[in-house]
Order: C-alpha cells, then sequence, then structure tokens
C-alpha cells in the first residue's frame, strides 16, 4: 500500500511539472523550465533588493550629506573659542579693527556658524532647516573680507564651492516644502515651481565645480602648470579626471557617477594633503581647517548625488524625452 501510494505522489509530481514547461519546448531536446511562480518570486525579490538598497542609500546620504556640509563650520565656531586670543590680535593688530568690534567680530562668527549648523544638524522642520542653510551661506560670503581671504583665488574657490553645496541644500528642503501635503484635504500646502527649481539646481551644480576647475588648471600639484612643467603619468591622469569629472557636473551628464568620482577624489586629497593629525606642531591649526573645509565640500557633493542635476541638464532632458 505504502508503495503504490508512492507511486501515486510521484505521478502527480509529474504531472504538476509538465504543466508548467512551454508546449511548444520538447522535453526531449530541451530540459524542463522551472515554474512561472518560482521565477515570478525571484524576480520580486530582485526588485525589493534593488528598491531597499536604493532607499537605503537616499537615507545615508539624506543623513551624512547636511552633516558633512556643516562640519567646517562647528569645527571653525570652537576654533574662535579655543583660540580667541589670537584671533582677537589678528584683527586689531593685523585687519585694524578696533577691540570691541573684534569682540564684536568673533561673537557673530561663533553664534552665527553654531547656530546655523544646529539648525541643519537637528532636521527640524524644512523652514528651519533653510534658515540655517542662509545664515551659514551669509557667513560664507562675508568671512573672505572680514579676515582679507577675498584676494586668496584657493579660498575663494573654496567658498564658492561650499555655496553650491548649500543652494542644493536650500533646494532639497525647498522639494520637501512642496511636497508635504494637507492630512486632512490631501492637498498640497506649498508647490515650487520646476523652473526656479531648476535653476537652483544649476546655480549649485555649477559652484560646485569651481574647486576642481580651478586645481585641474592652477594646482602645483596635478594641475595644467605641473603638466607643463614637469609632466608625468599621475600629472596628467589626475588633471584629465579634474577636467572631465568637472565638466560631467557642469553639464549634468551621468552626475551621480561623476559627483562620487568627485567625492572620492576629494576623500584622497584631504587626507594626503591635510594629515592634522600626523602634521608638524606650526601646521596643525591649518591643516585641520582645510580638511574639514574638504569634507564640507565632499557634503554638498552628496547632496548633487541625492537630488540630481536638475532639469537644466543632459541627464534631466533624457528623462524628458
Amino acid at each position: 500500500m505504502s508503495t503504490y501510494t508512492q507511486t501515486l505522489e510521484e505521478t502527480s509530481l509529474d504531472c504538476l511539472w509538465r504543466t508548467n514547461i512551454p508546449r511548444a519546448a520538447s522535453p526531449s531536446h530541451q530540459e524542463p523550465q522551472r515554474p512561472s511562480a518560482i521565477l515570478s518570486m525571484e524576480r520580486l525579490e530582485a526588485m525589493a533588493d534593488a528598491y531597499f538598497c536604493k532607499k537605503a542609500r537616499r537615507q545615508l546620504l539624506e543623513r551624512v550629506g547636511p552633516a558633512a556640509l556643516v562640519i567646517t563650520f562647528v569645527e571653525d565656531a570652537f576654533r574662535v573659542v579655543m583660540r580667541y586670543d589670537e584671533q582677537r590680535d589678528f584683527l586689531t593688530e593685523q585687519r585694524g579693527f578696533y577691540v570691541w568690534a573684534a569682540y564684536l567680530v568673533l561673537f557673530l562668527s561663533f553664534s552665527t556658524q553654531l547656530a546655523g549648523a544646529t539648525c541643519v544638524l537637528g532636521r527640524f522642520d524644512p523652514s528651519r532647516v533653510k534658515l540655517g542653510s542662509y545664515l551659514l551661506l551669509s557667513f560664507t560670503a562675508v568671512q573672505p573680507f572680514v579676515y582679507g581671504t577675498h584676494a586668496d583665488m584657493d579660498f575663494m574657490t573654496r567658498a564658492l564651492t561650499l555655496s553650491g553645496g548649500f543652494l542644493l541644500l536650500i533646494f532639497g528642503e525647498n522639494d520637501k516644502l512642496g511636497k508635504r501635503t494637507d492630512m486632512m484635504s490631501m492637498k498640497h500646502v506649498h508647490e515650487i515651481e520646476s523652473a526656479a527649481s531648476d535653476k537652483l539646481q544649476l546655480a549649485g551644480r555649477l559652484l560646485l565645480t569651481f574647486l576642481f576647475l580651478f586645481q585641474s588648471v592652477h594646482s602645483e600639484h596635478g594641475g595644467l602648470h605641473s603638466v607643463i612643467a614637469a609632466p608625468s603619468f599621475i600629472n596628467v591622469l589626475s588633471m584629465l579626471v579634474l577636467v572631465v569629472c568637472s565638466l560631467m557636473v557642469c553639464t549634468g551628464f551621468r552626475t551621480e557617477l561623476s559627483s562620487i568620482a568627485l567625492t572620492g577624489v576629494l576623500g584622497l586629497s584631504a587626507v594626503t594633503m591635510y594629515p592634522f593629525w600626523s602634521a608638524p606642531a606650526h601646521l596643525v591649526d591649518f591643516y585641520r581647517y582645510y580638511f574639514f573645509q574638504t569634507a564640507s565640500i565632499m557634503g554638498g557633493l552628496m547632496l548633487l548625488t541625492l537630488h540630481g542635476p536638475g532639469g537644466l541638464s543632459l541627464d534631466g532632458q533624457k528623462k524628458k524625452l
């Protein structure tokens, strides 16, 4: 009885298996295909894996990007406190400020940077994040003229690059406000014009490339000057990478790939060029400042990876087609 039952089960399984084989397929020439239900489940699993990976990546960029963007301002705010006497003497002796004016400048520098960074890091209401962004953007515009670094092209290109990151952060918060809905009526409470948002993304994208274009042409370590003076494989390769990736960001072509590549370049340059943890004592402060400023520019590139280039780009035009 058990042998009969086993044979009957095997016959039934064979019948079920054959019903899932396409009629056009010949069992003698082709191997049986797996049941369509199994194939469908595998497709759903692959789609779920891809979705969650993308979602996790967006969540990571949403957290790390803004935090990295403002980290240099947090470091500089604490620098005001830790090196208060040196900065006061610099403002009074080198810049010619009155003592009371120097005190005021240092107080405003500390409070503005810390308040702006707190608004961004706290991830409060988007309007408060925008307020913090505007505070830090204003500080970035005023700082070079207060400290007399407006004639330093390297410093100014870094300031412009940071400004591009804040424009992208403001765009991201505008986008959140535009998508926020009234839970009662389920209607949009705030709409952002697509043309204005595209222009904001374009401005942020272009400003983010200032440092890289400057370094590719002017820098003595891998720039055009070094290529002409002492050409080598490393010099030529580094210049080409910076130029190509910068132009890709400017035009909005393969923006995610190019922004990730530039983020990697910045990360390597920060570790190799500004290792403040092993620098001589007289260079520690200088290296620390540029290390954290480079990290902030990396945060701006992360925001570009997160939000994309916008409609005024090659990628944006390709999506419309």
